[in-house]
């Protein structure tokens, strides 16, 4: 028998969760006979993780097949590797930071049954008891409980031949939107989407760091590039069409309004949207370094907002 879907996880240095990853897999209530999976290793060069894909075909229960990339390109290699390998007419993607129900694979794979969809979001989720308020500074997670923008790949189906229409996951991109331009590319091809709430995945709260965000706050250049390419995008995940987030409007703002208070006084009135708005908890223990580090990471991504909207010649700020 064929395989219906396949399941692509792209992994790296990370044994424990795979692991944790694969025994969830091998829980799903659809009928091994029917789905495969294929782990794409990102070059981990992590001996614990060669322990686990060597277990691979002990571990979950239908067909597996484990691929490694020739170089750490990001997640959008190794996603490209894994659904390039494979042939099932639907293709689900997974990351290792993620938890998947015993029903996410079978709830994916029948929201197919409509022959227009291409696409298909799944609803992700914070682990349980958790509550963004109260989440530490400079947390990564992910909670998708409706149908986006961003077609994350953490937790997506695609359609083979709907897939097959795109460039695939955005190897020059490789982080932070390599992901998205691919549910817009099946859009713009004819094809509709879906979001399966049945198809549920829970996500990892990982503490990245003040050095990850402002990394990526850079890489909010990816952003640009992605409004320049699809207008789609800009109109769904932007506040307005010149800015993605009010907050981003709301720092522009301060930092021409502190420019010009250096002569004018009055002009330091325009910083005070910001402050009040955005500012983070005054409860927190440590209220001036967090002050200040969210300065830096908004900063950050008005850099790459800038640098995005020169080289693609869109107003955003």
């Amino acid at each position: 028998m064929s395989s219906a879907i396949t399941v692509v996880v792209p992994t790296y240095r990370r044994a424990d969760r795979l692991r944790r990853l694969l025994n969830a897999l091998a829980a799903q209530s659809l009928d091994p006979e029917r789905w495969e999976l294929t782990v794409v290793d990102d070059c981990s060069d992590d001996p614990e993780v060669d322990v686990v894909l060597a277990a691979l075909p002990d571990l979950v229960p239908c067909r597996t097949r484990t691929l490694r990339t020739s170089r750490n390109g990001g997640p959008a290699v190794a996603r490209n590797v894994g659904w390039r390998a494979s042939h099932a007419p639907v293709v689900a993607f997974v990351d290792d930071d993620v938890v998947p129900d015993s029903g996410w694979l079978e709830a994916g794979l029948s929201a197919f049954d409509d022959p227009a969809v291409g696409v298909v979001q799944g609803h992700t989720r914070l682990p349980e008891g958790t509550t963004e308020d109260r989440l530490p500074p400079w947390a990564l997670w992910r909670d998708i409980g409706e149908a986006g923008p961003y077609f994350e790949g953490c937790n997506i189906f695609y359609r083979r031949t709907a897939l097959e229409e795109t460039a695939g996951f955005d190897e020059q991109l490789a982080w932070w939107g390599e992901d998205t331009t691919v549910g817009w590319q099946v859009l713009e091809a004819g094809w509709s989407r879906s979001f399966s709430e049945a198809a549920r995945a829970t996500h990892d709260v990982e503490v990245r760091g003040l050095g990850w965000f402002l990394r990526n706050g850079w890489r909010e250049h990816h952003v640009i590039a992605l409004a320049a390419r699809h207008p789609g995008y800009r109109r769904e995940a932007f506040w307005r069409p010149w800015a993605y987030r009010k907050r981003d409007a709301a720092f522009a703002l301060a930092a021409a309004s502190g420019l010009v208070g250096l002569r004018w006084r009055p002009a330091w009135l325009g910083v005070l949207p910001y402050v009040l708005r955005f500012r983070p908890s005054r409860h927190h223990p440590q209220y001036l370094r967090v002050c200040i580090e969210t300065a830096a990471v908004d900063a950050a991504r008005m850099a790459g907002h800038v640098a995005g909207a020169v080289r693609y010649q869109i107003l955003v700020i």
